[in-house]
This record gives C-alpha cells, sequence and structure tokens, in this order.
C-alpha cells in the first residue's frame, strides 16, 4: 500500500456553503490467493453534528453509521481488486461537508477528519500497515450566509504505521 492523501479542491462541484475536498487511497495487491482486502475508515468529530448517528466531538467512522448506499461510497463499493492477478487500486473519494443556510442561521462549526487505509492480511506484501490523512474544517455561517473570509479548510499532518 502507497500513503493515502487527501487533496482540497478545485472541483467540478460547487457547493455556496462549504469545502469540497478528494481522499486518496493507492493500494497495491500482490498476485495469488489468500488475501484479505483492504480496508479504510472514515473517522469524523464534530461540535455540531447533522445528524443522531454522529454524537458532538467524538470521533465516529461515518462509513459504519451512516447510509451504505451514499453516493460517497460508490468508488469503493464499486472497485474492482486486481486480483488474483495482483496490480494496483486507487480509489477516491469526493466530499462535500457544508451547512445549511437558514435565513438568520448564527454559528461557527468545526469538523475534522482522520481518514485510515489499511492493509489486508495474509499478504506478506505491503510495506505499510496503515496510512493516515487528517484535515480540519472549519464553517462561519452569519445570518444565514458563510463567512468565506472566516472559514477554512486545513489538510493536517499525515503518518505511516509500517
Amino acid at each position: 500500500m502507497t500513503p493515502v492523501s487527501v487533496t482540497y479542491g478545485p472541483h467540478t462541484m460547487s457547493f455556496q456553503n462549504g469545502h469540497v475536498f478528494d481522499f486518496v487511497m493507492n493500494f497495491n495487491y500482490r498476485g495469488g490467493t489468500g488475501c484479505s482486502d483492504c480496508t479504510f475508515e472514515w473517522n469524523e468529530r464534530v461540535d455540531l453534528p447533522a445528524h443522531a448517528t454522529h454524537p458532538a466531538n467524538t470521533w465516529t467512522d461515518m462509513y459504519t453509521v451512516g447510509s451504505p448506499t451514499s453516493p460517497i461510497w460508490i468508488p469503493w463499493t464499486t472497485k474492482v481488486i486486481p486480483c488474483p492477478a495482483g496490480g494496483n487500486l486507487t480509489v477516491t473519494f469526493t466530499d462535500p461537508p457544508s451547512l445549511g443556510n437558514a435565513p438568520g442561521r448564527t454559528l461557527t462549526r468545526m469538523l475534522e477528519f482522520r481518514l485510515v487505509a489499511r492493509s489486508g492480511s495474509g499478504c506478506g506484501c505491503c510495506s505499510l500497515r496503515s496510512a493516515t490523512a487528517t484535515a480540519t474544517q472549519v464553517l462561519v455561517m452569519v445570518n444565514g450566509v458563510l463567512d468565506t473570509s472566516a472559514s477554512s479548510f486545513t489538510i493536517g499532518p499525515s503518518s505511516t504505521d509500517p
């Protein structure tokens, strides 16, 4: 597995009340059988959650608590693993975290991401057990209008576990 990355904009999607970013995972599969597939975790921590399955200020794996049919997961659920011959696979998730802009709404929301790609087991070929990317989004809404000068999307440190 090669390191994961988080990249930010520009995209063909346009969201007035947030940012759009990519989470890119690159996997290398060795030929043969007996390996388990790679996995990922999409952990978020937010101070103002949008739904009940995401408690405030608690790291939550959104892939396991969210809808498995959400469009964001399509690159994972439709991936074709290059086995048994082996090969490379890149999976790119595009996420548009944003806020609703109800008239008169004034608030600041901080959303943190800790995105992890994990190697499968039984292969003995992966140079890394896992790779982690982090990012933080701060959105400031004033009277129902996003204050873009006070809002930000910051890509944080990445790490690997050999």
